[in-house]
């Protein structure tokens, strides 16, 4: 025989395939002659019985040889461990063994195949899994599991909490374990189900199984979907984690969570060091977080650390949080350094008290400086209504505060706020003053609206003294609403000026911003306001007014500029300062050659007293036109008309006065006309020269009508 013949090495290939053919066929036959399914049958559905529970086969049982032999099971039920309440339902199982061990009539489970598997794992009020049993290994002679392949297939998995009312579906489940008995690996994807949404989850991880202990060094878990009011997210999960069987307890260290928006544009990132997950509940030491969104209101930013975060049951706490919050709209900037331990109450809501917070706001209408205050009281957070209910306590600026709020939503927040202030002064954050003008009056600081399309609030504001510019005001009381339409106060209160101010006031978010203005003065001081709105101190008394304004502009400037409306004055008791018009009727000049050209300047020390003043000035374009004003005093009566230009700054009258009737019936018909023109600061007073000789034609006509005119009342006054 030839042993290097190609013919013998085919027919000896061949009759040995056939040879081996023919053993596994008679093994496979002789496995099968000993497969008894009753015993099968028997034998599994007793397998659980030390745990209380019932495994009911309802399919038939049959068995399988390739590539491992096993038997097969279909429509398979398991109940709780009370034997009777429902727990899985198995469209398929199959059971793979080691093959010398089953010659000797022991199970060793090698491969365990699931098909169809759907069951609900409960975690109870006190922490406890209703799965707990199976995770105890049971000594049995006859069945020994060392799996090193599971795999699941179209599987139904609900996660149900009782303590937290709360559940989570996993459906399409795949589940593949390979190497379980050495250095293994797993491949998980699902599709998560929460409420009314569903996003895929898929995740893998190397796996290292010793006794009871199982090693996840490595886990990574990671969804991308759609939830809204978001238009999709990423999230990732990852960590290096422990199972205890024997202790029912989950350790993790260098645990990180990843989560990313879009529209909004939006981020948080979650570190901790290390956790534990027990029956107990969850326990993370420390805690660090950062995150980010962009949302229609501007930016937000906020990151920090808690330590000690505690979840038991229903309840979570935090022994200490701090963290910093930046919210930022264009040059607009808010700033929160808070620090505080945190709860979560059984009805979902996360509360921080006392807490501590150090609010900073800064703006290009506040130039010198930043608003800040130091505050403490309470903030509730509901999860389930989002919900952001604030009361606080501090000082602001040195002064006492008080707020309390509330924001519903937090993608498009709607805000209502109420806060009382017993002092504040702007003067310590506006520009310095520029020129004669109080400095908001005077201010060419473009004014920027275009942050109020983004808002939706409400609130009341109480001011005890308030400081802009040189004005000051007491007891102030406002409604304040502003949304995208703009600024309005509906309903505006103030001491001021040893009087009291009511109306309204509004600010129209327009291309051009429109303010409107409709306020009531009752027994107000005139001359203090005067003199810190406009530097204006020629007028003294008290009276009352009303504004009916509205002006168009991007600055203060601008609004000055662009008055129009109705003011309307009353004052009693009061003096025009600046000049004593008795005593520079006694005292005109004796040259009509100087009358021409004399004319009277400011003297503070100077007064002409009335009893009453009364004017209606119509505003057109900055400039309070007025041809109505009437004074009356002891001696003098003056009537006559002029404008203001406020954005000009000056003014322009001319007046006629009159001897009183009653103290000088004589000079009933004498009539003197006055120039005031000039700056309002420094106006100057002259004779109205023009309308005295207004009717003459001659040069001397005109000289005759003048010494009349002022020899009239010199005669009458030095009576």
């Amino acid at each position: 025989m030839k042993f290097n013949s190609g013919r013998f090495w085919l027919q000896f290939a061949v009759f040995g395939m056939a040879s081996v053919a023919v053993f596994i066929a008679a093994f496979l036959s002789l496995l099968y002659w000993q497969f008894d399914s009753h015993s099968a049958r028997q034998k599994l559905e007793a397998a659980f019985s030390a745990h209380g529970r019932i495994l009911h086969v309802n399919g038939g049982i049959s068995p399988v040889f390739w590539p491992k032999p096993g038997i097969a099971a279909n429509d398979v039920t398991l109940t709780e461990a009370d034997g009777s309440s429902p727990f899985a339902r198995m469209r398929r199982i199959e059971l793979r063994f080691a093959w010398f061990p089953l010659l000797q009539k022991h199970y060793t489970i090698e491969r365990l195949r699931l098909t169809g598997l759907d069951a609900t794992i409960t975690r109870q009020v006190d922490g406890s899994l209703n799965i707990a049993d199976l995770l105890q290994p049971q000594p049995d002679q006859e069945v020994d599991v060392r799996l090193d392949r599971l795999e699941l297939y179209d599987g139904t998995l609900a996660l149900r909490d009782i303590a937290q009312q709360a559940r989570i579906g996993l459906s399409a489940l795949r589940i593949d374990a390979t190497d379980l008995q050495s250095d293994g690996d797993i491949e998980f994807s699902a599709t998560t189900e929460w409420g009314k949404y569903r996003f895929p989850v898929e995740g893998e991880t190397p796996i290292r199984i010793a006794d009871d202990q199982i090693e996840l060094a490595g886990l990574r878990l990671q969804t991308t979907g759609k939830l809204p009011p978001v238009q999709s997210f990423q999230a990732q999960l990852t960590a290096n984690t422990r199972i205890n069987l024997a202790k029912s307890l989950i350790a993790a260290d260098k645990v990180g969570f990843t989560l990313k928006t879009s529209s909004p544009e939006a981020g948080l990132t979650l570190n901790a060091p290390s956790l534990e997950i027990s029956q107990d509940g969850l326990r993370i030491p420390s805690l660090q977080y950062a995150g980010n969104l962009i949302g229609s209101e501007g930016k937000h930013s906020l990151h920090g650390t808690a330590s000690e975060f505690i979840l038991t049951g229903q309840h979570a706490s935090a022994a200490l949080t701090r963290g910093n919050y930046i919210q930022s709209s264009g040059p607009h900037a808010l700033t929160l350094d808070f620090e505080s331990p945190l709860e979560l109450t059984t009805d979902h809501l996360l509360r921080a008290q006392p807490a501590k917070i150090q609010a900073l706001i800064t703006t290009p209408f506040l130039p010198r400086g930043a608003l800040q205050s130091q505050l403490t009281g309470t903030v509730d957070l509901s999860l389930d209504s989002s919900t952001l209910d604030t009361t606080l306590a501090g000082l602001f600026d040195g002064a006492e505060l008080s707020f309390s709020g509330r924001q519903e939503g937090f993608l498009k927040p709607k805000r209502t706020a109420s806060l009382a202030l017993a002092r504040l002064d702007l003067n310590r954050y506006l520009p310095e003053p520029d020129g004669p003008l109080a400095p908001l009056l005077n201010s060419r600081q473009k004014i920027s609206l275009g942050w109020l399309a983004r808002q939706d609030f409400s609130g009341r504001f109480v001011i005890g003294e308030l400081r802009v510019g040189r004005m000051t005001a007491q007891q102030i009381d406002a409604d304040i609403t502003a949304n995208r339409n703009g600024i309005d106060i509906p309903r505006l209160s103030a001491a001021i000026y040893q009087g009291q101010l009511e109306g309204s006031a509004k600010i129209s978010n327009d291309q051009v911003p429109t303010l409107s203005i409709n306020q009531s003065i009752r027994h107000m001081n005139i001359q203090p306001l005067l003199v810190d709105l406009f530097d204006f101190s020629r007028i003294e008394g008290s009276g009352n007014g009303h504004a009916t304004l509205s002006a168009q502009g991007r600055t203060f400037d601008e609004w000055r500029q662009t008055m129009n409306g109705t003011l309307e004055i009353g004052l009693q008791r009061g003096a025009l300062t600046g000049i004593n018009l008795v005593e520079a009727l006694k005292n005109l000049p004796a040259e009509l050659s100087q009358w021409g050209t004399r004319t009277y300047t400011s003297d503070t020390q100077q007064k002409t007293p009335f009893q009453n003043l009364s004017a209606t000035f119509a505003f057109e374009s900055g400039v309070g036109r007025n041809q109505n004003l009437k004074l009356t005093s002891p001696l003098i009566d003056l009537a006559g008309g002029g404008k203001i230009d406020i954005g000009r700054n000056i003014i322009d009258y001319s007046l006629d006065v009159r001897a009183n009737a009653r103290e000088f019936p004589r000079l009933k018909d004498m009539n003197v006309p006055i120039k005031i023109t000039g700056a309002m600061a420094s106006p100057t007073y002259a004779l109205d020269f023009n309308a005295m000789i207004k009717d003459k034609k001659t040069e001397s006509e005109k000289q005759q009508a003048l010494k009349e005119q002022l020899t009239r009342p010199l005669q009458a006054l030095r009576q």
